[in-house]
């Protein structure tokens, strides 16, 4: 109960303070970006790919297609941090048929070598 008043007390401030603030509507201020960028402060831009983290012994091939019989066009080092555009499935390696498209490189890792820290989206 007492986190319900409280949630109610602090909407309640920020919508009289909102409106009559120095930097709201009454002031002629907008909100958003442009209205932080005139503070001097930069939004940061989001990030259009998730990370992941090869875990592999001995690093992971990036590969031109999502098999292993297409060619290798780079060779990350394990515990390297990578840019994962989205995953698709293809050719399974080791019980495993999820690729991810590397960000940065015009290829694809194997899933079974990669720990994706965040949700990947389909491609």
């Amino acid at each position: 109960m007492v986190k319900k008043t409280a949630t109610a007390c602090v909407l309640a401030a920020g919508l009289l303070i909102g409106p009559l603030g120095a930097s709201g509507w009454a002031a002629g201020a907008s909100t958003g970006a442009g209205a932080a960028h005139r503070a001097g402060v930069e939004a940061a831009p989001k990030p259009v790919h998730t990370f992941g983290v090869v875990v592999s012994k001995w690093g992971v091939n990036v590969r031109s297609k999502p098999t292993i019989h297409s060619k290798v066009v780079k060779t990350l080092a394990t515990h390297r941090r990578i840019g994962l555009v989205c995953e698709k499935r293809g050719k399974w390696v080791d019980g495993n048929p999820i690729w991810y498209r590397v960000h940065g490189v015009n290829g694809w890792v194997a899933a079974r070598y990669v720990h994706n820290l965040q949700p990947i989206r389909p491609c």
